[in-house]
């Protein structure tokens, strides 16, 4: 399998996040007609919300896994998600690390499509477990300094904390 029939079999997967964040998301993230919300800033479409919490997640280094007894939403088909820079660091940054979840990703080419399969699958479960981390920390955030979603530079702002180590 070359990259570009692994790279289309990755965009047809749909990553899901826990329905405990479904609250969180709609609160910071556009959609549709955003007149008359408030003041609080808000990031994007859902699933660009989906890569940011992923950007925390990594950063912060931890995993929150979906468990079978979780309650869960699917986002978007991935190849769909825009800005396509940003899909696309993500899927190479999990790609870098596939060898810590059982992969050595270059070894695909000549893989079988179950290999192949269970890859894609595994990857979409990494991605998941990033997000939802990320997803944990901006719950966190929103429950006891909901006041910094007020600054219009919050994802930013959050995203220079982390770096600082001021979690």
């Amino acid at each position: 399998m070359d990259g570009s029939q692994l790279r289309d079999l990755i965009g047809q997967k749909r990553p899901r996040y826990k329905e405990q964040y479904r609250t969180l998301i709609e609160s910071i993230s556009k959609k549709g007609d955003t007149t008359g919300r408030g003041d609080f800033s808000s990031f994007g479409a859902f699933y660009q919300t989906y890569m940011y919490a992923f950007i925390i997640g990594y950063k912060l280094g931890k995993q929150n896994y979906i468990q079978s007894n979780d309650k869960t939403n699917d986002f978007f088909v991935l190849s769909q998600w825009s800005p396509t820079s940003i899909r696309d660091y993500i899927v190479m940054l999990l790609l870098n690390k596939s060898e810590f979840f059982g992969f050595n990703w270059i070894e695909l080419e000549n893989a079988s499509i179950e290999v192949i399969d269970t890859f894609v699958t595994e990857l979409i479960r990494q991605m998941e477990g990033y997000a939802n981390a990320g997803f944990e920390y901006l719950q966190n955030k929103w429950d006891n300094e909901n006041m910094k979603f007020r600054n219009p530079f919050v994802f930013l702002n959050l995203l220079e904390e982390l770096d600082k180590g001021q979690k």
